[in-house]
């Protein structure tokens, strides 16, 4: 895929957790280090079974351009306008893959919308 396919600006988010000063739990919130443009392609939506385990279904392959300041700790928002509303979409990051080991491009197996 050339640079022209990826024309999705994202988000690069990280989680930052923060005491709320009244001594309880911790208070979690993501954080925008970084934007990129990238592809975004759907993969299937379906859950499978593999040696007794439910396995999370990858739901999205998103390619941007080669980084090492990605982690799958981290995860990725895509804001878009649709309608005249603004909406967002949120990919919470699983794999993290070197194309060809080249250092040229990620594709990042995500999977849509789950909390974490």
């Amino acid at each position: 895929m050339g640079i022209g396919g990826m024309r999705k600006r994202i988000q690069m988010q990280s989680k930052t957790t923060s005491a709320d000063g009244g001594g309880s739990d911790a208070v979690s919130t993501w954080t925008t280090y970084n934007t990129a443009f990238a592809s975004i392609t759907p993969q299937s939506g379906q859950e499978r079974l593999f040696g007794d385990q439910l396995q999370e279904p990858i739901t999205h392959i998103v390619r941007m351009r080669y980084r090492t300041d990605l982690t799958f700790k981290d995860r990725l928002k895509y804001v878009y306008k649709s309608h005249g509303k603004s909406n967002s979409r949120t990919f919470n990051i699983k794999r993290i893959i070197n194309v060809d080991s080249k250092d040229k491009y990620l594709d990042i197996m995500c999977i849509e919308g789950v909390a974490t």
